[in-house]
């Protein structure tokens, strides 16, 4: 389980890297609890253990 991982910050809206706070159980499925770095928003959100960023298409 990686402490860090890039992902898209809902409240933000760009890619950050974000760190690993914990776990949790979402309708029977595993989730991890990630956090923003940015100091103004520092939200904690859940997303799929092997969830990947979708890149924007050039």
């Amino acid at each position: 389980m990686p402490a860090v991982r890039v992902t898209l910050c809902p409240a933000c809206r760009c890619e950050r890297i974000t760190r690993l706070v914990g776990t949790a159980t979402v309708k029977g499925r595993p989730q991890d609890l990630v956090q923003c770095p940015a100091g103004a928003c520092e939200l904690v959100w859940a997303v799929r253990p092997d969830h990947t960023p979708r890149r924007a298409a050039a």
